[in-house]
C-alpha cells in the first residue's frame, strides 16, 4: 500500500507541475509580446523616420537626472549637435539618491559638473539644472511651470522624453518615466502649434537613429559619469544593437504628433 501510495503520489505531482507550466506558458507567451521591444513600422521606415528627427534644428530634451542623457540617447543628441542644432536640455534633478562609486563628499555637485563635462563633448549648447528632490521630481510643483518656461524661451521644433507609457523593460524609475508623464502632459495642451515628441527608453519604437560613427563619443560623453559607473561605460554597447535595422549601433524612439 506504501508503495502504490508513493507510485499515486509522484504522478500527481508530475501533473501538477506540468499543468503550473502550461498556465507559465498560457500567461507568459501573452506577455513576452506585450513587453518585448519590436518596431512599430519597418526598418527602411524606421531610418526614415530617424533622418527626419536628425533634421531638427532646435530640440528640447527633459530628463530625470545627469547621466540619462547620455545613456539612453547620447548618440542622437551628439548627430543633431554635429547637423547644427540647436540642442538646449534640462535635468530635473541633481541625482543626490543615485550610486556613489567615488566616494566624493557632495554627490549633487559632483554630477552636475560630470554633466557639464559629458555635455561639452556632446555638443549641448545649454544645459539647465532644475534641482529638484531625486525620486520626488515628477510630484515636486516646481516642476511644469520651470519646464514651461523654458519651453516658450526656447521654442523647440522636438521635443524629447522618456516614454511614460510604453517603456522598454526591466528598468524604470520614477523621475524617468513621472517627469515625462508631466511634460506630456503639458505638450499636448499646445494643439496644433505643438512641435512632435519622440519618446526614448520604448518598447514600441517607429523611429531609429544609426549612431555607428558616433558610438565612441557617446562612451565617452557617459563615462564622464564617474560616481556613477567609476569611468567605464564598458557594457552600454550591447544594449544599443542596431540589428533591428540593419545598423551597428542605434537608438530608438517612439513618435507622438
Amino acid at each position: 500500500m506504501r508503495l502504490g501510495a508513493s507510485v499515486y503520489n509522484a504522478r500527481a505531482r508530475r501533473r501538477r507541475l506540468l499543468w503550473w507550466l502550461l498556465g507559465l506558458v498560457v500567461v507568459g507567451a501573452p506577455l513576452y509580446f506585450v513587453f518585448q521591444v519590436s518596431l512599430t513600422i519597418s526598418p527602411a521606415n524606421a531610418l526614415k523616420a530617424g533622418t527626419e528627427l536628425l533634421s531638427k534644428k532646435k530640440v528640447l530634451v527633459v530628463v530625470g537626472h545627469p547621466d540619462d542623457l547620455e545613456w539612453y540617447v547620447g548618440g542622437t543628441l551628439r548627430r543633431l549637435a554635429d547637423s547644427g542644432a540647436d540642442v538646449q536640455v534640462v535635468v530635473a534633478t541633481s541625482g543626490e539618491k543615485g550610486p556613489n562609486r567615488t566616494g566624493v563628499t557632495d554627490l549633487p555637485a559632483a554630477r552636475l559638473r560630470e554633466q557639464q563635462a559629458a555635455g561639452r563633448i556632446n555638443g549641448y549648447t545649454r544645459i539647465r539644472f532644475l534641482g529638484l528632490p531625486d525620486r520626488g521630481s515628477a510630484k515636486d510643483p516646481r516642476l511644469l511651470p520651470d519646464v514651461q518656461a523654458i519651453y516658450r524661451e526656447v521654442q523647440p521644433d522636438a521635443l524629447v522624453v522618456f516614454d511614460p507609457a510604453l517603456p522598454s523593460l526591466p528598468y524604470l524609475h520614477v523621475d524617468h518615466q513621472g517627469t515625462a508623464r508631466a511634460v506630456l502632459g503639458f505638450w499636448r495642451t499646445l494643439g496644433a502649434d505643438r512641435p512632435p515628441a519622440y519618446l526614448f527608453q520604448t518598447r514600441r519604437p517607429g523611429v531609429a537613429v544609426d549612431i555607428s560613427a558616433v558610438m565612441n563619443t557617446k562612451e565617452r560623453a557617459l563615462a564622464q559619469h564617474v560616481t556613477q559607473n567609476g569611468g567605464s561605460a564598458s557594457g552600454m554597447r550591447n544594449l544599443f544593437g542596431g540589428q533591428a535595422v540593419g545598423t551597428r549601433y542605434a537608438e530608438y524612439f517612439r513618435l507622438l504628433r
